[in-house]
This record gives C-alpha cells, structure tokens and sequence, in this order.
C-alpha cells in the first residue's frame, strides 16, 4: 500500500466510489486495508441513524470504499444484511461490490477427483449445474423428505456478469490460476496485524480428520505434502452461507454431500439480495471440532489477493456514480392503512432484482382487488431500500393521463425538446433505455384497456414509448389477463382478495379514532359479505367514519334488499392514494371493465349479462349461451381474465364474484337491458333444461339454483316462457321429493292456468294433474283425489281412452285411492290402465312399467300374493334389461318383489300350521 495522502479531516465524495469491498471480521479488513494501493484520508459524511464509518483507497486503478462490522458486533447474514443496507443508503451508485474474507472449506476424498481442500485455498462462489452460487441452506421448509431450501436455493441474486466475467478470466487459466494473485499475497505477507503477520503457518499444522460413525473425530487423514509451487489451490463452486458457526464434521459432510457445497461462511446469504456481490473466500478451518483462529490471516490475506486480481482483470472507467442523482415522479402518496400483501411483495423484490432475466413483471386481478395499493408500496419500498433507483409512476388512465406523466418524467430528468415537433414520450424512452439514465423502476398502472395500450393498425399504443435498457425494470398493474400475458408472458402474479387477518386489521386501520370495533364475530361477517376485497373494505369504513352507525346496521343494509345494497356501495368517497375522478365505489369501478369489454367482444358482454342473471356461484358452461362453440371459450377467458368469472379447478364450473354480480346486474338495468337479458335467460333455460329422467339427474340439479334465482326475480312478470320454467322447476321439485316446494310452483301455475293462460305446451289438466301428485305425494290426499277425479272426468269426455295424458291422470287416480285404501277402486283403475297400455306401448316403456308396478302394489296390498308376485317378476324381468342396477326403480320393484316372495312364504306358514294333523293307528 502506497503512503496516505490527503487531508485527514477532508470529507469523501461517495460519487467518486464505484467499488465496494465488504471484509465483515477486522483480519479481512486489515488483509483489504493492505492491498490498497493507495490510502485515502479523510472521511464520509455520516448523519443520524447512521451504525457504520468505512475505509477508502485505491486498487488497481479503481476507487474502493472498504466496509467491515463494527468492533464486537455478532457476525452472521442479519449483520451482514445490515451493513449491506447503509452501503446502499452511502453509496447508491456503486459498480459493483466484492466479499471478501475466511471459510470453512469441504473436501471431499471420496469423489473423482478427489477435492482436497487444503488450508489457505481459494473457494470463488460460482453456480454448478442447477445449484446457484450462493446457497442459503438454512433458509427453507420442513417437509416430509426433510428440510428443503427455498426454491433449491435459488433465492440470492446472482453476481454481477462484470465480476462474473473477470473471475472467468482468471479461472481460465486453471491450474495455473494462483500465479496471477500469488504475487499480490507475497506483498503483504510480512505485514503486522493485530496478533501477528499473514505468513503461512506451514503444511504441517493443516491437519483433516476422519469421521467416525457416530460423528465424532476419527484419526488424522495422511494427504500428500505440495510442492511448494503448487502451495495455493483456488476451487470454484457453490458456497453454503447461513446463520450458525459449524464446528460439527458430520453436520459439514451432511451439508456437503446434500448441497454440492464447497465451503460454508455466514454473511453471503444477508448481503446478495441487496448488493449482488462477487464471493471470494479463504479456507481456514474445515467446521469440525478442530476450528480455530490460527489459519484466518493466512487465509484472509489470500482472498484479498484474489479479489485485487479480480480487480485488475476489470479496467477502470469512469464509474456510473457520475450519473445524474435517482429522481422520483410517484403520482400518488404513500398509504399508511396498507396491510399485509408481504408475499407479494417478497415475490417482486425476488423476480425483479435476484433474477437478471427479469424485467417485466405484471400484477393481474379484479377491479378493486389492491394491485395499485401494492405496486405504491412496492414503489415506496424500493426507494428506501434501494436509493440508487430512480422510480417513475404512469397511470393509464387515458392517453392524456400517460402523456401528462411523460412530460412530468421530462422535467424531472432534465429531458428537453429541442424542436416542436419531437415526441416528449419518445425523448424520454430514448433516455431511460441509455446507461446515463443509471437504475430506474418504471410502473405503468391501470392498463387495462388492450387498445390505449397496445396500440391500433392507426395509433401507436403506450408499450411503443416504454424504455428497454438493462438498468431499467417495469411493474405492470392491469385488470385484464390478455394485456398481463402479452406484456409480461409468464412473469405475471395473480392478486387474489385479502385473508382474514390482512381485511380486519385494514379495516380497523381505516377507521377513526373512537370507531374501534368491539365484536370481532360481527365484524368478520361483514368482511365475508365485502368478499375480503380491499376497496370495498375501505368504503365501508369510509362510510362508518362519516355517519357513524354501527357495523350492525350497515351489514343490514348490505344483506337487504339488492337496492339498498347498490346505493350504498355505489357512495363514491375521497380517498388521496386513488385517482382523482376515478370510481372509488367498488358498485362502479368495475364500470370501465364492462364498456371496455362491450367494445372489444360482444359476446363476452352478452354471456357477463347472462350470469348475472342467475346464481353467482356453481354456473356449468354447458347451460351458457354458445356454450360448446369457439367463440365462447373466448368469452369465458375474456371474463376469467378480468377475474369476473374463475373456474373451478380443471372443471367446467364457474364462480362469479358476488360483488360483481350485483355490480353487473345495476349495469345491465342502467342500460335498459335486463329485461331483455332475463326473457333470454329464461327461453335458454326452456331450451335446455335436461329431461326428468334418473340419467339426467346430475345436470338438472345443476340447472335448479339458477332456474329458481330467475323466477325469484320475474315474480311480477306472466309471461307463458316464464311459468313453462316454473314448470320445468315444479316437475323436478316433485321428482327430487321436495314436494312442498313443488306444489308452490304448481299452484302457481294452476292460478295463472285458471284464465286459460296456460300457454301452447301446458293444458289446465295437465297442470291440475301434476298438481294434483305433488299433494298426493305430499299426503294431501283428499285434495289429491277430488282433483285427479275432476281431470280423469274431463278427460274421459274429451279425450280418446289411448290418450298419453288421460292414462297418466287415471294412473295417478289409481295411486291416489290406493293411498286413501279404497284398494279395490285402486286395482280396478289400475288394471284398466295396464290393459290399454299392453295394447299401446311397448313392454320396456317407462310408463307401462311404472302402472304395472303400481298394479303389483295394489295386489300385495289386497292380499292377492301370486298375482303381485307374476307381475313383480315380469316388471323386474324388463327393468333388468333397460335400466342400471342402481336405478331407483329398479330396486324398488326387486325389493318389493323380494317382500311379496316373503309374504307368501309367510302364508304358507301359517296354512301348515293350521292344517289338522292325523293320529296314526296303533
């Protein structure tokens, strides 16, 4: 090191410093202070808050700030971390920063070759296969193959290419490699430190021990002496960093044999996510029993002779610390009520700055969901944690919006049109995307409308004006999936609604003082009827704040009537970290969404009116408009794009968002279209609902929530399309037993028949007659048979005694005596039933089988056994060949047929038993 000059007193320039040096222990920083070429006096500027003075020098051309823990601080990554932090807050424009200083090293006999780690050797952090440079192995999970590293270790960023690439040079020269760095140890080998110089302590001391099974030490393991030209070995590879000093062989050969690693030190892993260091270290120890300071001068004066080489391989320039300072135009505030969102956080800071391939990153979902919110948070993070960036904020509110940020972005780089005619925007991409812009994070909010900004065949879109630049990252908020995909393919993170815990301590942060909430049960109910959706979370607050009435009473409101519920979440309120004139009520913010939509793909608007006509939740897509065709998988993808529908799992089912829907439908009303969307929805459930049968059970359960929601809201409607659903639902109410809910929809029916408004599918006897089952069903069966006998009477006069619906009303007669026991009405009905049906319908026909069924009963219920018997086993002979085992008719007339067999064993029983038995002769 060349003699100190300057002025003692002077203060530094943190500009003029482009490289960091970090030695963490005082014999790193003593082994760094003596590499210096040259001693800088003077010292930085430290202000309040400030924990940390450094060193200055130059090396090999370079200007290098030294940085070390203070004196009796714990060393591990937090205080590495730490330091790393108030590096970045001193010099925000650093090039690039080393780590410098002693490892344990891992050898490992057993491979081929063997790597014989010797003391004194060099270990360079580089990645190897799938393994990364740096591996934080006690960072991760407990799983059920046992602890596993985050992401395999993936989760520091890497180091710099300039480093990477200066390293490369050296490494290249392999096995020759120490003579490039040897001649710098020899320069300081003699040099004083605190307990001693940085001579060798000799091969004789550098003893490996064996281990024992147990894991205990074994005996000394006999290696080869070096020759003294081959003294220094350097190894590259990954190196193990944590937060516990190792002093255990067999924890260092499970770490070893598990990770691939190298070496293991405690700092890399609290320094790499903010300053993406080179990692060069020293062995002096092998973190078993045997570890102890002797080796470390050696060791740390043989890493810093490596990284000055490192040094020279990189020619000095004129350092990017002589850019302009960062600047900031973050349109917004920062928000003191936002909550949580921390692995979303945790997961931009992770693509964006630990992977170098990252530069585009898309936050995607609803309306309201929070993706500004995080992205302000983001914004304001990375300007304290990362003060060498500069932060942009566009909103894409309109094109206005957009060009009036550009011009803002202008003022504040100094960016100025030289002519009239030259774009403000493209100055501006032109500048962000050169090395003089330095490091920059631009976020482009709100755009969610695919045309403003990707353009058209005769307007440029806003993504033509966004800068490119390897210094530069762009975050990316849009409701829309289609601009997320686009913008940034794969790099996108869905924004899903708040948990429990996030909603109720943003609700509470959101209220004034005095508006604490005091039944947490109460208040969890209203963040589930809020869905957990942050904007509706603060309205409601907003609300309670200005008229103060108690949760109680707005979730009344909310559960109320669907009026209410959209007048008071359609309020708009003010709120400084939105938009001014944006829609802050979440009943209107999803307003923009929908006419974006209508003007982009009709059919999306059409199938979004239609769901939110019916139930919110369960949708299948096979009762959808459209539903098996192309286009309307694209409106499906469309509406799951903007998170207005979202399919479960791999099926063909949807969820719409409560809100949302309710949203939709004051939409669609506005619009004076929903009486025109329901009457559609109403003839799309006519012409598919599935028929009554067992097979098609699945799929017309499916139909009957949605079905039934679309009655509810036509109840003051009498059109014939409407009560033929009511209809539909009445016929699968009775078959599914629900027979109280049946009888509703047919008397409904039968009221609105009564003035012969029965429509062209439906007759009043027809209606009376499955009217008149529901009550039979329903045990009502007095009511049951004075109306079956008023149809059979009107149908025996009308119509012919082969008629379909004549023999059904006189089946159901038949039923409904045998009911009320007049057995032999019963039988006589039912066998006149049977008769004309043998003559009539096929043998397999349902309704034949179901009246000789029906006749079957009657016989058993008259006693008449052999009768029902012959005919329970010509029914169950035909239903085993038309119907599954399962089928439920099936097994009633196999069951029954099995009852009537019991019953005449029975009986023959009881005619032995009374038969008088003969005395024999003696």
């Amino acid at each position: 090191m060349a003699a100190s000059q300057g002025d003692p007193a002077a203060i530094l320039d943190p500009k003029d410093y482009a490289i960091v040096w970090i030695a963490p222990l005082e014999i790193e920083a003593k082994a760094a202070l003596c590499m210096l070429d040259e001693q800088h006096q003077g010292r930085f500027a430290v202000d309040h808050g400030d924990e940390y003075v450094f060193h200055a020098g130059s090396m090999c051309g370079h200007n290098v700030v030294i940085a070390t823990f203070p004196a009796g601080q714990e060393y591990g990554t937090g205080s590495a971390a730490a330091l790393a932090s108030q590096i970045l807050k001193c010099f925000p424009h650093h090039w690039f920063g080393l780590l410098v200083g002693v490892a344990a090293g891992l050898p490992d006999l057993s491979c081929s070759p063997p790597r014989d780690i010797r003391l004194g050797d060099v270990l360079v952090s580089l990645p190897e296969g799938e393994r990364a440079g740096i591996i934080a192995y006690d960072l991760g999970k407990e799983t059920d193959d046992g602890f596993q590293p985050l992401r395999y270790g993936h989760v520091l960023t890497t180091t710099k290419p300039i480093v990477r690439s200066a390293i490369g040079r050296i490494k290249i020269e392999a096995p020759n490699d120490a003579a490039i760095f040897l001649p710098y140890y020899e320069t300081i080998r003699d040099r004083e430190h605190a307990t001693g110089t940085f001579t060798d302590p000799g091969q004789d001391h550098d003893r490996l021990y064996s281990t024992t099974t147990e894991g205990k030490p074994g005996a000394a393991i006999e290696r080869a002496r070096r020759p003294d030209i081959a003294r220094t070995r350097v190894w590259y590879g990954p190196i193990g960093s944590g937060d516990k000093l190792l002093k255990n062989a067999q924890k260092r050969n499970e770490l070893r044999d598990k990770h691939g690693v190298i070496g293991l030190e405690m700092e890399a892993a609290g320094t790499m996510n903010r300053i993406p260091v080179g990692v060069i270290r020293g062995v002096c120890d092998y973190g078993d029993q045997q570890k102890n300071k002797e080796w470390q001068p050696y060791a740390a004066a043989m890493a810093a002779a490596y990284a000055k080489a490192v040094l020279r391989e990189i020619p000095p320039v004129e350092s990017p610390c002589t850019s302009a300072l960062p600047c900031y135009h973050i349109q917004l505030p920062k928000n003191a009520r936002f909550t949580g969102r921390n692995t979303i956080l945790d997961a931009l800071k992770q693509e964006l700055f630990a992977r170098e391939e990252t530069r585009r990153m898309a936050l995607v979902g609803l309306g309201g969901i929070g993706k500004t919110q995080i992205a302000l948070r983001f914004a304001y993070d990375i300007k304290a944690s990362r003060p060498d960036y500069s932060i942009f904020w566009v909103p894409v509110l309109s094109y206005g919006s957009v060009e009036q940020a550009y011009v803002e972005m202008a003022r504040k780089l100094g960016v100025q049109k030289k002519t009239d005619d030259e774009d403000i925007k493209e100055l501006v991409r032109e500048y962000l995307s050169s090395d003089e812009s330095g490091k920059w994070l631009l976020v482009i909010d709100n755009a969610d409308d695919q045309e403003l900004f990707f353009g058209s065949e005769d307007k440029a879109g806003i993504e033509e004006y966004l800068p490119k630049s390897e210094n530069g990252l762009i975050l990316l908020t849009t409701r829309s999936r289609e601009v997320a995909v686009q913008f940034a393919q794969t790099n996108t993170v869905d924004i899903e609604a708040m948990d429990s815990k996030e909603a109720t301590l943003l609700f509470k942060k959101s209220l004034t003082q005095g508006q604490t909430p005091q039944d947490e049960a109460l208040l969890e109910d209203l963040l589930i009827q809020l869905t957990y959706l942050p904007l509706a979370i603060t309205q409601a607050a907003a609300y309670l704040n200005q008229t103060k009435v108690p949760i109680r009473k707005y979730l009344g409101l909310l559960r109320g009537a669907e009026k209410d519920a959209v007048r008071l979440l359609g309020r708009e309120f003010r709120d400084s970290t939105r938009y001014r004139n944006s829609h802050n009520a979440i009943a209107t913010t999803w307003i923009v969404s929908f006419e974006q939509i209508l003007k982009s793909d009709p059919v999306a608007v059409d199938l979004l009116s239609f769901t939110a006509c019916i139930e919110p939740k369960a949708i299948p897509q096979w009762i959808m408009p459209g539903s098996k065709s192309e286009e309307n998988e694209w409106a499906i993808g469309i509406l799951c794009g903007y998170s207005f529908l979202a399919r479960r799992g791999d099926d063909d089912i949807f969820d719409m968002h409560s809100l949302v829907h309710m949203a939709t439908r004051e939409w669609i009303k506005k619009q004076d279209r929903h009486e025109r969307v329901v009457y559609d929805a109403i003839r799309r459930f006519n012409d598919i609902f599935p028929p009554s049968d067992h097979e098609n059970r699945k799929r017309w359960r499916q139909c009957m929530p949605h079905a039934m929601r679309l009655l509810h809201d036509t109840q003051a409607s009498e059109t014939e399309h409407r009560y033929e659903l009511v209809f539909h639902v009445g016929r699968r109410m009775h078959i599914d037993r629900r027979f109280k809910e049946a009888i509703r929809c047919f008397e409904e029916m039968w009221r609105w028949g009564k003035n012969g408004n029965t429509g062209q599918r439906l007759s009043k006897e027809h209606i009376e007659s499955w009217l008149a089952s529901a009550y039979l069903n329903d045990r009502r069966i007095k009511e049951a048979i004075e109306m079956f006998e008023h149809v059979v009477a009107v149908q025996r006069e009308t119509l012919d005694e082969k008629d379909h619906d004549r023999l059904a009303s006189e089946h159901e007669l038949a039923r409904a005596y045998l009911n009320d026991r007049r057995i032999k009405e019963a039988i006589e009905m039912f066998e006149h039933v049977v008769a004309v049906q043998r003559e009539t319908l096929d043998e397999k026909d349902h309704d034949r089988l179901a009246s000789e069924h029906e006749l079957a009963g009657a016989y058993l219920n008259d006693r008449r056994i052999e009768e029902a018997i012959e005919m329970f086993e010509h029914v169950v002979a035909v239903e085993a060949h038309i119907y599954a085992e399962d089928d439920p008719e099936r097994v009633l007339s196999v069951d029954l047929l099995a009852d009537a067999y019991i019953q005449l064993e029975s009986c023959k029983e009881n005619m032995d038993s009374k038969s008088p038995v003969s005395d024999g002769d003696d």
